[in-house]
């Protein structure tokens, strides 16, 4: 139901230290060295066996303002990797989560937080799935 969106989108919240952890990779991720790159690759192929892991994705987009634009826009190009992957594994209410923080947020105020949200990443990318089913 609309409601039970609307409870999901204001309940989920982050775990701090897990949250860091992904930051923490995020940025690594963003090394030139292609040693680290390949590390980083692989704990984030490990994150994927965890349902709230996109979560977190989204959370970092959409949410973590003060974070700077790279790491944001790096997430949110995961989390469209992932959809692309594995949304038919996708919990409804991670999906749903992700759904309505995308939507809430195509008038982000920057310009490439917008680009990552907008019609070329996410939303394209939810839209086709959400057609296919």
């Amino acid at each position: 139901t609309v409601w039970d969106r609307a409870k999901m989108e204001y309940e989920w919240k982050p775990d701090e230290q897990g949250l860091q952890q992904i930051l923490q990779l995020l940025k690594e991720s963003q090394s030139p060295d292609t040693t680290t790159q390949r590390a980083v690759q692989q704990k984030l192929e490990q994150l994927n066996q965890y349902p709230d892991f996109n979560n977190y994705l989204i959370f970092v987009l959409t949410k973590l303002k003060s974070e700077d634009e790279p790491t944001r826009s790096l997430s949110g190009l995961i989390l469209k990797n992932n959809v692309k992957a594995h949304f038919h594994s996708f919990p409804n209410g991670v999906t749903d989560f992700i759904k309505s923080e995308c939507l809430n947020n195509i008038g982000d105020s920057s310009p490439l937080i917008r680009a990552t949200v907008g019609k070329f990443t996410l939303i394209t990318v939810f839209t086709l799935k959400m057609l296919l089913i």
